[in-house]
C-alpha cells in the first residue's frame, strides 16, 4: 500500500463507520419494537423481531471486521506500528476536518452501542419477570388442584351403641 491509497482507505472507514453507526439506530429501533411486543406475548411477532435483531447483529459483525481491517491498513500506510489496531492511534495522523469526523462517527457509535445495551437489559429484565411471573402462577394454580399434605378425605365413624365391642369379648 502507498501513500496515494490513504484518500480512499479514509473514504472507506468512514463510510464503514456511517454505515455502522445507521445500523445500530436501526437495531435501537427494533429493540424499542420488541420492547413493545414483549408484554403483549405475542409469540410470532417477537420472533419476527429476534430474526431481524439477529440479522442487523450479523451486519454489525461484518462492519466491525471490515473496520478493523481498513484502521490496519491505515496503520500500515501511515507506518503506525501497534499491537492492538484502534482509531485513536491513526487521529493524530490526519487533518484536523477528517479527525474530527472520524471521532464523531466513533463517539456517536459508542453512545448508539450503550443505549443499544441498556435496551438489551431492560428487554431482558422485562422478559425474566414474564417469565418468573407466568412460573408463579403456575404453580399456584397446581397447588390449588393438588390437596395439601395433611389433607385426608373424611371417612364416616360408625357410633357404637351399648359400648360395642365388635364382636370381641373383654375380659379381665
Amino acid at each position: 500500500m502507498t501513500q496515494e491509497n490513504i484518500p480512499s482507505t479514509l473514504a472507506g472507514l468512514e463510510n464503514l463507520l456511517v454505515k455502522q453507526f445507521r445500523t445500530l439506530q436501526d437495531l435501537i429501533l427494533v429493540t424499542k419494537k420488541e420492547r413493545e411486543i414483549l408484554p403483549n406475548n405475542d409469540m410470532d411477532a417477537l420472533m419476527c423481531i429476534v430474526e431481524e435483531k439477529e440479522s442487523l447483529l450479523d451486519h454489525l459483525g461484518l462492519l466491525d471486521d471490515a473496520r478493523r481491517k481498513a484502521i490496519q491498513d491505515l496503520e500500515m500506510e501511515l507506518g503506525i506500528k501497534s499491537e492492538t489496531s484502534n482509531l485513536d492511534e491513526i487521529l493524530p495522523h490526519l487533518d484536523k476536518g477528517q479527525a474530527l469526523r472520524l471521532s464523531r462517527l466513533r463517539d456517536g457509535i459508542t453512545t448508539l452501542v450503550a443505549q443499544a445495551r441498556d435496551l438489551n437489559y431492560g428487554n431482558q429484565a422485562l422478559a425474566t419477570s414474564m417469565a418468573d411471573w407466568l412460573r408463579a402462577a403456575q404453580n399456584f394454580l397446581i397447588g390449588l388442584a393438588q390437596p395439601d399434605i395433611g389433607y385426608r378425605q373424611a371417612v364416616r365413624v360408625p357410633v357404637l351403641e351399648g359400648g360395642g365391642s365388635w364382636g370381641v369379648d373383654h375380659r379381665a
